[in-house]
């Protein structure tokens, strides 16, 4: 996840928090909306996270949820782009 800010440009929009009846529990979905920086792809990715926390509130366990496909997709060059986008023609 280090490399991450290096990869995708992205904002983190649409943030909400599920109830959960364990105050130690943290429930959070939200989405992330931007680019891959060396493809120029739109990335657009809906994760869940789920955290948990001790006494003193501080983060013990932390599980993030994504589609891996998305970041795939996002960092593949589409073939299908027109010449006029890239420069150049194929086939």
């Amino acid at each position: 996840m280090s490399n991450f800010p290096k990869i995708f440009d992205v904002e983190f929009v649409d943030l909400v928090f599920h109830d959960t009846v364990d105050p130690s529990l943290v429930v959070a979905e939200f989405r992330s909306t931007g680019t891959a920086i060396p493809t120029s792809e739109p990335y657009e990715q809906t994760c869940i996270s789920v955290v948990r926390t001790n006494d003193d509130a501080l983060i013990t366990h932390y599980l993030d949820y994504g589609n891996p496909l998305v970041a795939i997709e996002a960092l593949t060059l589409h073939y299908a782009r027109s010449a006029s986008e890239t420069g150049v023609a194929f086939g």
